[in-house]
């Protein structure tokens, strides 16, 4: 299995950015990531691993492509940003279908779904990786195609609606279920590119 992961968009999710991280704060914020990273998916996964970063300009402590710790880490800078690298990687990829691409942007995750690669949230991604023993089972189960097209009769939405009812009460679901539940808002995304821009 291969991943291909939105760094800063993985970083928020897990809550590692924030207003007040100096220049120093954040390049040490974007290593223990990686580090972190490093320390899960190596020792669970053979496969290789890609994470992108946005870059409005040349990061002061990595080089714009190198290889940390097994992790081959990409600065999108010259591209619009991460994302469009993302897509452009996605494009050009000879075996999609290997690829798991890590990202809460419905763009990056639409762009995975048409190429067949296994498109997976942000906190999703948290979750296995709070669990490393799950990366196993991700990284050799598929999950089988869905027939879109099938009519459900009757009966069987009856017998779902009813079986699901309680659910639908639950606490919070309605944010984990909403698709623009992991969208990270305007805010937060100025202030995403704040500290990029403070990289030099």
């Amino acid at each position: 299995m291969r991943w291909l992961i939105d760094g800063y968009n993985v970083m928020h999710a897990a809550g590692r950015l924030g207003p007040k991280l100096s220049r120093e704060g954040f390049r040490r914020a974007r290593r223990r990531f990686l580090d972190e990273l490093a320390d899960v998916l190596s020792v669970e996964l053979e496969g290789d691993v890609t994470v992108v970063f946005d870059a409005s300009v040349p990061p002061g402590d990595f080089p714009i492509s190198s290889t940390y710790r097994g992790l081959r880490v990409i600065f999108a800078y010259g591209d619009e940003d991460a994302d469009s690298r993302i897509e452009y990687i996605l494009g050009h990829d000879s075996s999609p279908k290997t690829l798991t691409v890590v990202s809460s942007d419905r763009r990056i995750r639409e762009a995975a779904s048409r190429r067949r690669a296994r498109p997976l949230t942000a906190d999703a991604f948290l979750d296995l990786k709070d669990h490393p023993h799950a990366f196993s089972n991700t990284a050799t189960t598929r999950q089988p195609e869905i027939d879109r097209d099938a009519v459900v009769d009757a009966d069987e939405a009856a017998y779902w609606s009813e079986t699901f009812r309680e659910v639908e009460d639950l606490p919070g679901l309605r944010d984990v279920a909403s698709p623009d539940a992991a969208l990270i808002t305007d805010a937060e995304i100025a202030e995403i590119q704040r500290l990029i821009d403070r990289e030099t």
